[in-house]
């Protein structure tokens, strides 16, 4: 991910390091102006003299200043840049990711891995080689040479301290890893804890759960805080056993200095100078430093999201053979399917026509969803065939395929915008058009009511929305959708009795020259689809219409008794 940000920024990234290294080498040539001025005026030069070099000193003053204000328009477009894409790459790791691997992500998890991982990515790039590149080591590599000019011991003083520093920042690196590890996962996890209690306000309160969270957000928080503190003292350590070697540095270069001075061999200016060379080469190399354990720490964090990102993918989802045209006969043959070891569909073979309506019946857990699934291409078999106008599946590239499907989930998604575009998505549907629609579904009425109608916006997750009315969406965007094949995993569940009845009525003849496939628990608007098939244990254990099962299949006979006798009691 770092590469392809890098490559997509590359001009810009060249611009800033080159003027970076132009601030670098002005700021260093200063010095040597500035030590020129302090000798001419401790020598009592001619004004000239003075007066030249004082202008030449202000010149590069000033083109530094100048320079620093043109490169924070770079500065702070790279560093956006960068975090803004990684965080936009890993989430387009969702739009192909493997639904196996997705369903077993934690939403609040993934979401701390992504913040933390992208700023994680963005401190690698910029605060780390970023600033390597047009800031420290041209600042260090210019103050070696222009130190060179003065005093060749102090080479070998500054070579003796690198040694001491890098030995000094292995030794805290050891410390910061661990803690900086642990403290990553502390707050992984109070971001799942804090996700899930906004997600599911009404579950937590009526169950009395916020008590229990709150307990484990502090306990986690104050761990977090202690792991933060330990991390800054660490840190401090190291600056403060630095500073100490850095004092120690310019008193012995003062005292050679000092005694040079008094034998004729330097001059005041050249001492000035060198201890500026001294803070200009040490204060990068301490920056490095830090910037390096910092660096270490954050691959951590970095690795983490790479871990996410490298997640298997769907190779089916963008390769394969495109579908152009879908009449919509659909065949089973010996179709198996496990999950996690665990036998969910068992050698199950069936077919469905071009233009004909099939239901899924049988108890929960028994796999009609998986077969719905199967059937989308989200999970993959582990044997047998499903043919889609005599295709492979596996030989054809799903989202083209997905451009002759409709899908209405039971939990029927809604998202945080109008209810305009929670049915129509980016098409260009007129209002007309959408009303009509909310009509098969009995939801005009309760939409022109709404003071600002499709526009209203219904909140995350539709919250503003009953279960019933989430649903009803769900359905006019899939009528709107007009596809060949439509997918239902009991679309209707949180509806009464009535609406269920009409809504499924009108699906059913809007769409009785398509293909259509349904995951039904309740069986009351089933009686009249062209097929049923019996799902027990991840068996299909019998299949045919509504009055063949209801006097041949003793199993179809216990299921709908069972749903007549509920529909009564409600």
């Amino acid at each position: 991910m770092l590469k392809k940000c890098l490559l997509a920024l590359k001009g810009w990234i060249i611009f800033y390091i080159v003027i970076g290294i132009l601030i670098r080498f002005l700021s260093n040539l200063n010095i040597l102006f500035y030590q020129k001025l302090i000798d001419q005026l401790t020598r009592l030069s001619p004004y000239q003299e003075i007066l030249k070099n004082a202008v030449t000193y202000g010149i590069i003053l000033g083109a530094v200043c100048i320079l620093n204000y043109i490169n924070e328009y770079p500065g702070t477009f790279l560093e956006n840049s960068v975090l803004e894409r990684l965080k936009l790459y890993a989430l387009q790791k969702i739009a192909r990711i493997d639904y196996s691997s997705y369903q077993k992500l934690g939403t609040g998890e993934i979401i701390k891995v992504i913040e933390n991982g992208a700023a994680a990515g963005q401190a690698i790039v910029f605060s780390f080689y970023l600033r390597i590149f047009s800031e420290l080591l041209p600042t260090i590599l210019f103050s070696l040479i222009f130190i060179s000019f003065f005093n060749v011991k102090i080479m070998s003083i500054i070579a003796i301290g690198y040694i001491v520093i890098f030995f000094v920042t292995n030794l805290i690196l050891r410390t910061l890893y661990e803690l900086k590890n642990s403290l990553l996962k502390k707050q992984e996890g109070i971001s799942k804890y804090s996700v899930r209690g906004f997600m599911e306000l009404v579950v937590f309160r009526v169950n009395k759960r916020y008590k229990k969270e709150f307990e484990k957000i502090n306990s986690i928080s104050n761990d977090i805080v202690k792991g933060n503190c330990r991390i800054t003292m660490v840190h401090e350590a190291f600056f403060f056993l630095f500073a100490m070697l850095i004092v120690a540095i310019k008193i012995v270069v003062i005292m050679i200095g000092v005694n040079q001075i008094i034998a004729g061999q330097t001059t005041i200016g050249i001492l000035v100078a060198l201890l500026t060379f001294i803070d200009n080469i040490y204060s990068p190399i301490a920056i490095f430093n830090v910037l390096y354990i910092d660096y270490r720490l954050n691959k951590v964090a970095y690795n983490r999201l790479l871990t996410f990102v490298n997640e298997p993918e769907d190779k089916n989802l963008y390769y394969g053979n495109s579908v152009n045209i879908v009449k919509g006969n659909i065949t089973f043959e010996d179709v198996s399917f496990q999950y996690q070891k665990v036998s969910v569909l068992k050698s199950a073979s069936f077919q469905i026509k071009e233009g004909s309506s099939v239901a899924l019946v049988g108890e929960s857990g028994g796999g009609k969803t998986t077969v719905l699934k199967l059937l989308m291409g989200l999970i993959k078999k582990d044997n047998g065939k499903i043919l889609i106008d005599g295709k492979e599946i596996d030989t054809l590239m799903l989202d083209s395929l997905y451009d002759h499907i409709s899908y209405i989930s039971q939990d029927s998604p809604i998202f945080d915008a109008s209810i305009r575009e929670n049915i129509i998505f980016d098409s260009n549907i007129s209002d007309e058009e959408i009303y009509k629609v909310l009509q098969m579904v009995n939801l005009e009425e309760q939409i022109k009511r709404l003071p600002q109608e499709l526009d209203t916006i219904v909140g995350e997750k539709g919250m503003l929305l009953s279960g019933g009315e989430k649903q009803r969406i769900a359905v006019a965007r899939a009528i709107l959708q007009n596809r060949k094949i439509i997918i239902m995993d009991e679309p209707v569940s949180a509806l009464d009795n009535i609406n269920e009845e009409i809504i499924m009525r009108q699906l059913l003849e809007r769409f009785r020259d398509r293909v259509i496939v349904i995951v039904a628990h309740r069986l009351n608007y089933i009686q009249n689809v062209d097929q049923i098939l019996v799902v027990k244990e991840g068996e299909i254990i019998a299949e045919g219409t509504f009055n063949e099962l209801i006097h041949s299949c003793n199993y179809f006979n216990e299921i709908w008794n069972k749903n007549t006798k509920e529909k009564t009691e409600m």
